[in-house]
């Protein structure tokens, strides 16, 4: 046995070091295992942040949001204005969304060291096998495997999270919510760097979306998301990668250079029905905390871990019930997600094709479309899909 915790923490992600800073603060000896090599290496996400302004108008109840998606300036590669919204035949659909375009691999350690320097005690290339029901945790690192006992655990470690499979299949994102992407970072870009744009269309990102996100400097992160259950080839990520880049973007891209590849699995079934228990609670990826109509999952990473790691803190100090946590991020960002979730469902069902997505989104107009990018319905769910229903029977 390598040691007794108050809290370990599994995963070194924003969400991750987020609690370990708060509850090592507080006095409670907290241990983060992470199974990289470097905390933040590799990047898996498209390192957009909304500003705090901007956080705010996405999640109005949350007081503490805005506070969270502050990042100090030198992480900070880029800053965009406006998202650009592009239908399978190329129209295309402006709205302003302020945005700081971050050095993720940066921000990403300077959090851990925050965490570090509160005392917290972080072990990399640490894989947690297993959990018991008693929260003793099995730990393979450098050939060994150890053992490690915590009165609280926090699953941070993503999609497929090991802490969520160990409270069973309710705590798990499910399979078929779970989208692939993968991204090349490449420079020589010509691009507009104060426009973020995101592309539809089955030939590019069935069940997704594909991306420019210029981060200054001719570089750019070129990607997409989709969903396997909506295709019924086995064609691999990249080839559907090089057709965005080198066929739809080939004229910004007539220069560019791949200078990294990476890929991510992302959680787009909306939040876990619970997130906790007695002993864990599970934060970020692993609790189902991303925008599943965009794939934003940072900004409530953030919030999500400060939520939880309070939480911990007033449960060790004064025995508060940990299902405070899923009560207090319901309340800050809970509705948000569970609309974004609705938002994909009723593009699935009024989206089955090119043609069709770019009638219902020459239909819809910024007016509308702005709004599903933001995680609200500007109609209610049900009437949003028998009005379009209706609208291409006329068309069709």
């Amino acid at each position: 046995m390598t040691g007794v915790y108050d809290v370990a923490v599994v995963g070194a992600g924003p969400a991750g070091s987020t609690v370990a800073k708060v509850s090592v603060k507080h006095g409670f000896s907290t241990v983060v295992f992470e199974r990289r090599t470097t905390v933040g290496i590799p990047v898996q996400c498209g390192e957009l942040l909304p500003t705090p302004s901007e956080a705010h108008n996405l999640f109005p109840k949350s007081k503490r949001m805005p506070r969270e998606v502050h990042v100090p300036t030198k992480f900070v590669t880029n800053r965009t204005r406006t998202i650009r919204l592009i239908s399978p035949n190329g129209a295309s659909y402006d709205f302003s969304f302020e945005a700081n375009i971050i050095d993720r691999t940066g921000f990403d350690q300077y959090l851990t060291h925050l965490a570090m320097d509160a005392g917290a005690d972080f072990h990399l290339q640490s894989f947690v096998k297993t959990r018991t029901r008693n929260n003793e945790l099995v730990i393979k690192s450098n050939q060994s495997t150890k053992k490690t006992r915590a009165r609280i655990v926090v699953g941070a470690d993503g999609s497929r999270s090991i802490v969520g499979r160990s409270l069973g299949p309710q705590f798990m994102n499910s399979e078929s919510d779970l989208s692939p992407s993968l991204q090349y970072v490449m420079s020589g870009v010509d691009t507009d760097t104060s426009v973020v744009e995101m592309y539809f269309g089955g030939k590019i990102a069935p069940g997704g979306y594909a991306w420019c996100i210029p981060k200054g400097d001719g570089v750019a992160n070129i990607g997409f998301g989709m969903r396997r259950n909506m295709v019924h080839d086995e064609k691999p990520l990249r080839s559907y990668l090089n057709h965005f880049a080198f066929k739809t973007l080939a004229s910004s891209l007539k220069n560019a250079k791949i200078e990294s590849r990476v890929g991510a699995i992302i959680p787009v079934g909306g939040p876990l029905k619970r997130t906790w228990t007695n002993n864990v609670l599970l934060v970020g990826d692993a609790a189902g905390h991303v925008m599943a109509s965009n794939g934003g999952g940072l900004p409530t990473a953030l919030c999500g871990g400060k939520i939880a790691g309070h939480t911990i803190v007033n449960h060790l100090k004064m025995d508060t019930p940990l299902s405070e946590y899923e009560k207090q991020w319901k309340f800050e960002f809970g509705y948000e997600l569970d609309t974004a979730f609705r938002v994909l469902k009723v593009a699935d069902s009024v989206m089955p094709s090119d043609m069709t997505t770019d009638i219902c989104m020459r239909l819809a107009g910024v007016r509308f479309l702005e709004p599903l990018i933001r995680c609200r319905l500007p109609l209610s769910v049900d009437l949003a899909s028998k009005t379009l229903v209706r609208i291409l029977n006329q068309v069709i």
